[in-house]
């Protein structure tokens, strides 16, 4: 591997990513995803709806304020062999890492503009990536020569969405309701990364070399959705939202490397493994149409009862492409399935199921390849409110007064798959170093917070 190829082995070195690996629905956008654990296309009625199908925003009937997604994470990987060290089968890293994220995800407030027009805006922070790994690899006691490795990477990938909606309604009962949104995407992502491996402590020749990469991007993306009622115990919901497309990127890279043979050896210039060391460092800015997030369609359908509700949704991403950028994400479909019971007029239990497959064949945005994971996962949530909180009778307290509900959601998913990793040459050989998979799990617990105020 020449210098070049060197460093661009520093940029891919231990990557891992967190529960989101691929799907980048999940966001904690209203107080009916924190009860449910997001299956809300058919019956959102909250400031979700800016999100998960603009169309539910013209259930709300009063000014309402809320602050949802809050969300903690902790997150447990467990991928042996991130770095790993040829000819010696003991010498695999044990790639386990423990992550605590606590991130706001979501802001939105609602308006009625007239009986029959709603207005809803909001902040969301979609497609959370936080990892930060430091993993130590050495040879066997007894092996000439004894190599040690060490690595670590801190990343952080973030989209931020200003949302803004309308929708109105059809038919004297409400029956069909549409709505669309839309956002204003700011993209960023800090990527830093470190590695080197000795040789007898360096005596028999040593390879160091870090990196530092940050992306911020600014985009447009649009959403339209509808829901139906065919009869009132059954709702229909279906969205649609395109790409996000960034229209400018700015970027900056950073890098250094020292790279030394064995003590007393030389080698020509010319040759990848002789002495080196160096640097560089860049700022750009890009302009163009680049798809930086895939599009969905979402499809749901509820029952909705006295009890309570319960509706299952289908989400579907679109291919998307983007060679400039490095992005090639294959289509995938995931499921959700969650449920809401009224075990008094103003407290709800919430139960939920669902898959995060991962459509990533290649993704650079950041830019590093990343994990290919698939997840699952279930969801609790309970819901307090000083008023009744129900999609089929969301004017249930009209005229009693504003409102004021709490929600807070456990989910616990569970993800396998494969990270890359890197693979170093049992003696010193720069030009050997490689990048290889390593197969690994995730588990994750988060805990979802909010409220909502009504005028």
């Amino acid at each position: 591997m020449h210098r070049a190829g060197l460093v661009s082995l520093v940029v891919i070195l231990l990557i891992t990513t967190t529960a989101r690996a691929g799907n980048s629905d999940e966001v904690n956008a209203g107080l009916d995803v924190t009860l449910t654990g997001g299956a809300v296309v058919a019956t959102t009625y909250t400031g979700a709806a800016l999100w998960y199908n603009p169309a539910g925003i013209a259930r709300i009937n009063k000014a309402s304020l809320e602050l949802t997604g809050i969300t903690m994470q902790i997150q447990v990987f467990k991928v042996p062999g991130l770095l790993t060290i040829d000819t010696d089968p003991r010498a695999v890293s044990e790639g386990k890492t423990v992550n605590f994220t606590v991130v706001p995800q979501a802001i939105t407030f609602t308006l009625k503009l007239r009986e029959n027009l709603k207005l809803g805006v909001g902040l969301f922070n979609s497609s959370i990536r936080r990892s930060f790994v430091t993993e130590q690899v050495t040879t066997a006691p007894g092996i000439t020569p004894e190599a040690t490795s060490v690595g670590g990477q801190n990343s952080k990938i973030d989209f931020f969405h200003i949302s803004g909606g309308l929708a109105g309604t059809f038919g004297n009962k409400q029956q069909v309701l549409v709505g669309g949104a839309f956002d204003i995407v700011v993209a960023t992502a800090r990527v830093d990364s470190t590695r080197a491996i000795f040789y007898d402590g360096g005596e028999a020749g040593f390879a160091t070399g870090s990196a530092l990469t940050t992306d911020t991007g600014f985009g447009l993306q649009l959403k339209a959705g509808i829901q139906w009622v065919p009869i009132p115990e059954v709702r229909v919901g279906f969205s649609v939202a395109s790409p996000s497309f960034a229209f400018v990127i700015l970027n900056r890279f950073a890098n250094d490397f020292a790279q030394s043979p064995p003590v007393g050896t030389a080698l020509p210039a010319d040759d990848p493994n002789a002495q080196a060391a160096g640097g560089a460092e860049s700022r750009g800015a890009s302009g163009g149409w680049w798809g930086v997030e895939p599009g969905n369609f979402r499809f749901g359908i509820a029952y909705v009862g006295n009890w309570g509700w319960i509706e299952a949704d289908l989400i579907i991403q679109w291919r998307l492409r983007t060679p400039d950028l490095g992005i090639d994400l294959q289509p995938v479909v995931n499921g959700r399935i969650g449920s809401a019971f009224r075990l008094t007029k103003f407290v709800n239990l919430g139960l939920g199921l669902f898959t995060d497959l991962s459509p990533i064949d290649r993704l650079e945005v950041a830019p590093f390849a990343t994990s290919d994971i698939n997840f699952y996962g279930a969801h609790l949530g309970f819901l307090f409110s000083n008023r009744e909180v129900h999609p089929g009778r969301p004017d249930a307290d009209e005229g009693k007064g504003g409102g004021f509900a709490i929600a807070i959601g456990f989910r616990y998913s569970h993800g396998r798959g494969q990270a890359l990793g890197v693979l170093y040459p049992a003696q010193y050989d720069p030009s050997s170093i490689t990048a290889t998979g390593a197969n690994g799990k995730i588990n994750e617990i988060a805990i979802n917070l909010g409220a909502n105020v009504s005028f």
